[in-house]
């Protein structure tokens, strides 16, 4: 005799295999990444900022990480994809043209920016996320790949105030001077009440360029 599954046990069940599915999905993403960095042993970042650093040396492994001065000749608080990508590649032709960069494997840069994604109705509305784009090189093989890190919203209130006050610095440097609590160098991790701090998105899209490397041109 067949019963039916009750909805509300059935909806349990759903959910419950579609979180076993991400689970295996991301044990999976994070097995093939820790394969792929485990093929390095030297890396040169263009930053001596600490979080970006040290977000590399998590996303690989083993691998000694040098962290080196790499300006990105853009301004500090940079707007939009282009300028934000402009940032990360600047900053990595200094790391390519330099002497800690003979014999590295890798040679790596990371730049945030706020991109301005509008609904395409009303002009006036604006939503703002930071995010960070991730350029890496093979010194190898010449090999280059990028990635984005997921985007966080910063509030649009906050980016507009930033900008009347002069538009100095970046919006993580202005809402930390305006909020106890908020570090200016992780105002992600303020924005997402912890949740997703800087470094672990910054590790994911580093990641994301190490195993995308192969395909590269």
């Amino acid at each position: 005799m067949n019963r039916k599954i009750p909805a509300k046990m059935a909806r349990v069940f759903a959910y419950a295999a579609a979180a076993a599915a991400a689970a295996a999905a991301y044990y999976l993403a994070e097995r093939r990444s820790k394969q792929t960095a485990a093929r390095y042993r030297r890396a040169v970042v263009g930053s001596t900022a600490a979080i970006k650093v040290d977000a590399v040396r998590v996303a690989l492994p083993g691998c000694s990480v040098v962290g080196i001065d790499a300006e990105s000749k853009v301004r500090d608080q940079p707007l939009g994809l282009e300028e934000t990508l402009r940032g990360a590649r600047n900053r990595l032709m200094t790391v390519v043209e330099s002497p800690e960069a003979d014999g590295a494997d890798l040679a790596i840069a990371i730049e945030n920016g706020l991109v301005c994604i509008r609904d395409g109705v009303d002009p006036e509305d604006e939503n703002w996320v930071d995010l960070a784009i991730v350029v890496v090189r093979d010194l190898t093989t010449g090999k280059e790949s990028l990635s984005t890190s997921m985007g966080v919203q910063v509030p649009s209130s906050e980016v507009a105030e930033w900008a009347e006050a002069g538009a100095d610095g970046t919006v993580g440097a202005w809402l930390a001077a305006q909020t106890p609590g908020c570090d200016k160098q992780d105002p992600h991790a303020y924005l997402t009440s912890g949740v997703y701090p800087r470094a672990a998105i910054l590790e994911q899209a580093i990641g994301a360029a190490l195993t995308t490397l192969r395909h590269a041109p």
